[in-house]
């Protein structure tokens, strides 16, 4: 039972996504260490219900330095917005 209640707060219960959409970071390193950031990377889904967004951008300076940066985009009760 805390198990199906764990999946749903996090999402894994959904047939879209489940639990082979969570990937780790070191993983996905292994084939694809960096990429150049694109217009496209930028987008929203924009979903058109009630939805959490995240985009994750990880930095690295020449000097070595890290620094990621998270935004998120919520849309709790699917208030309709322009931006669709």
């Amino acid at each position: 039972m805390f198990l199906a209640r764990l999946a749903n707060v996090a999402g894994t219960q959904e047939p879209i996504y489940g639990p082979s959409a969570i990937k780790s970071v070191a993983d996905e390193a292994e084939t694809t260490p960096y990429s150049e950031l694109t217009r496209d990377d930028l987008k929203w889904e924009v979903m058109e219900s009630t939805s959490v967004e995240t985009q994750t951008f990880y930095f690295m300076a020449d000097n070595g330095q890290l620094a990621l940066a998270q935004v998120i985009y919520s849309n709790v009760a699917y208030a309709p917005t322009a931006a669709g």
